[in-house]
């Protein structure tokens, strides 16, 4: 038997097997088991989609599979089925192709390559603890942080859901461009029903998992009344595909604009906002009180010892890391939200509202430059505000405007790239709520 501990040898992962999981629980488990494990889990049943044992089941794992939890799933798996070999369950290095193993995930972009080395640093350290919990001296210190802790694991699990939702809108926002190209065919060409018909059950299934999600305990209590809309869109768009009806796509199409429009920014700004709040210091300050502990550790707990010390300026590098990136971030947004202010004026000739603007953009997007000089974008950047900035004084209406759009390209891309790297790392630290999660979970037995 391989404990789900040991499941990490030299810092590498043994990817679990998703299908292998799905059979091994679906084989095992009675429906009331899996209720059972789900409320171990502190999931509702219920919630989850599907109407037999085997659909559940499947949603749970895709449920911890997506917050990259799933070796807590997997722990709590064998503490009710305790004779599973969890070698059983591993991908196995002969695989032909591992990926077809796991359950379908989307992802809506290409994420940009993190510096892994932090997070896997500082969930190895975690899971060095979770081995040395029959030390007196690390559980009490572990009773010290518990709630930091369990802060934490929450503060992490509401990134990645706020992730997934962004996800999953950028994916939503591609079938809406596909259905409204088709539909500005209509009535001239009928041919356009079937290209619609073709793609209206994609976005129907997108639409299906971004429901799904707002009923997590993440969006608990805040305003999901985009969550019904977006139920009244599949309502409409099944309605259109079903009877050829152009009032029922129009309206579907248009209420899926209105959401599209305004929900995804502002989920980003929760994001952000539970990115600003996670105290990665405070899981540094665990990390050396538990090391200081330990300067009297056996020989045989060394390289634990070690990894535990590791762990300080590993979760350092990655607090510094996120708390430069919402900076950088929040920077671009205050300049975003004032070039999309004045951009429909310089479309239609008035540049005064851009002339007022000016004295704040200019500063702020100078200090974005200055911090990213030796960038490509930031040359670019710096080379277009040098020719703005005297046509704005000289009212040259063409040339502003000209040079305004390549700006605010300019800007747009920026902004873009640092969503991106904040995205990622969100990602990256699910790696730390994992072990975080394993550690409580063991802790608490």
């Amino acid at each position: 038997m391989t404990d789900v501990s040991e499941s990490v040898e030299n810092g590498q992962e043994k990817p679990v097997d998703l299908r292998k999981l799905l059979r091994a629980i679906n084989d095992s488990f009675s429906e009331d088991d899996l209720r059972d494990l789900c409320f171990d889990l502190q999931l509702d049943f219920e919630n989850l989609p599907g109407t037999v044992k085997k659909d559940k089941a499947r949603e749970l794992i895709i449920h911890f599979d997506r917050r990259k939890r799933i070796n807590v799933l997997v722990a709590a798996f064998r503490e009710l089925r305790p004779s599973v070999d969890i070698e059983a369950i591993i991908v196995e290095i002969v695989d032909e192709d591992p990926s077809d193993a796991r359950i379908e995930i989307h992802t809506a972009d290409v994420l940009p390559q993190q510096d892994k080395s932090n997070t896997m640093i500082a969930s190895k350290s975690f899971g060095a603890i979770v081995r040395m919990l029959t030390r007196e001296d690390v559980r009490t210190a572990v009773i010290t942080f518990q709630t930091d802790f369990q802060t934490a694991s929450q503060q992490i699990d509401q990134m990645n859901d706020y992730k997934q939702i962004h996800d999953l809108f950028q994916i939503l926002e591609t079938q809406y461009d596909l259905i409204y190209r088709d539909q500005k065919r209509l009535p001239a060409d009928d041919m356009a029903w079937e290209d619609i018909a073709i793609a209206e059950p994609e976005l129907q299934t997108k639409i299906t998992d971004i429901v799904t999600l707002s009923k997590s305990q993440t969006f608990a209590g805040g305003d999901v009344r985009w969550a019904s809309q977006l139920e009244t869109v599949k309502e409409r768009l099944q309605t259109a595909v079903a009877a050829d009806d152009l009032q029922a796509l129009d309206d579907g199409v248009t209420l899926l604009y209105r959401v599209l429009n305004r929900h995804p920014t502002r989920i980003n700004a929760q994001l952000v906002a539970v990115a600003s709040a996670l105290r990665l210091d405070n899981l540094e300050k665990a990390i050396t009180t538990i090391s200081t502990s330990l300067a009297e550790a056996d020989v045989a707990m060394a390289n634990m010892v070690e990894e535990v010390k590791s762990g300080r300026s590993a979760l350092a590098g990655l607090d510094e890391r996120l708390k430069e990136l919402v900076r950088e971030h929040n920077a671009w947004q205050n300049i975003d939200d004032e070039v999309r202010r004045v951009k429909s004026a310089v479309s239609q000739n008035n540049i005064d509202e851009l002339a007022d603007a000016w004295y704040d953009l200019e500063p702020m997007t100078q200090e974005r430059i200055e911090a990213h000089k030796d960038k490509e974008w930031a040359v670019n950047l710096g080379k277009v505000m040098v020719e703005l900035e005297p046509a704005i004084d000289q009212q040259l209406i063409s040339k502003v405007r000209r040079l305004f759009m390549r700006y605010h390209t300019y800007v747009g891309h920026r902004f873009r790239e640092v969503d991106l790297e904040l995205l990622s790392l969100c990602t990256e630290l699910q790696r730390v709520g994992e072990q975080i999660d394993l550690l409580l979970r063991q802790f608490n037995k």
